[in-house]
């Protein structure tokens, strides 16, 4: 049959009716989305390996940073998306002082949380 199909991501080889043995397609994420595992996949005995998976990616925006009186520390987008692993860093808005610890400003995205 067909390979399987993934969340957020696509096939780019070409689709075809039937798949000969030794069959390799690739899947690739959508924009922001991270490949988790192997991008390639293979027809063997009539069964696909594991497909991989994407990982969410992690949104801020200007809103919430508004609502919390914090700013990106190092970027001034008006959202930032982050790929998970990816480590962010905010500081206090102008005329506001940390309520909490330092470390609290850094955080890193781990699969859209």
């Amino acid at each position: 049959g067909p390979p399987p199909p993934i969340d957020n991501g696509d096939i780019t080889s070409l689709l075809q009716s039937v798949y000969p043995p030794g069959m390799i397609v690739e899947y690739r994420c959508q924009a922001y989305y991270e490949l988790q595992g192997n991008r390639n996949v293979v027809c063997r005995n009539g069964e696909w390996s594991e497909p991989p998976k994407c990982l969410e990616a992690c949104v801020i925006s200007e809103e919430t940073m508004r609502k919390h009186h914090i700013q990106l520390k190092w970027k001034h987008d008006k959202k930032l998306y982050s790929k998970t692993e990816d480590t962010i860093e905010f500081t206090c808005r102008y005329g506001y002082r940390p309520r909490t610890a330092l470390h609290t400003f850094r955080t890193t995205c781990r699969e859209g949380k």
